[in-house]
């Protein structure tokens, strides 16, 4: 019992982290620094998660999600990370992975998400304006 308490502690945490991640984006582009938002995201997925968002980035699918299972996301993780990528929106490369994380978002669902699906189509009426 208490290693899956444990483990959805850190489900919790790492949901948290994404949130906080995505809030300080969003401060800081609204200021206008939006490059220095997304090298603080950057170099926060760095330094607490050993994660390399510009290798991630340039992931293809298939290595995105092996990438991805390392640190253990999940669909709520998934949709988080999609929607601070599209917020990011810094090249077309970010707008792609997004629509991608939430293509994997459906494919781990059980059940369609009208809400991933407006996501998607917003964010690919931004890739083909």
């Amino acid at each position: 019992m208490e290693k899956r308490d444990l483990i959805q502690a850190e489900i919790e945490k790492l949901g948290f982290f994404l949130q906080r991640l995505l809030a300080i984006f969003l401060k800081g582009n609204s200021a206008g620094n939006s490059i220095e938002a997304a090298d603080l995201v950057t170099n926060e997925f760095k330094n607490e998660l050993d994660f390399d968002f510009p290798l991630f980035i340039s992931l293809s699918n298939d290595e995105m999600k092996k990438y991805l299972s390392n640190f253990k996301f999940n669909e709520q993780h998934l949709e988080k990370l999609a929607d601070l990528l599209a917020e990011m929106n810094s090249s077309k490369a970010y707008l792609k992975k997004a629509i991608e994380v939430l293509d994997w978002a459906d494919e781990l669902s059980n059940s369609f998400s009208f809400e991933r699906n407006n996501k998607k189509i917003k964010i690919q009426q931004l890739l083909n304006p």
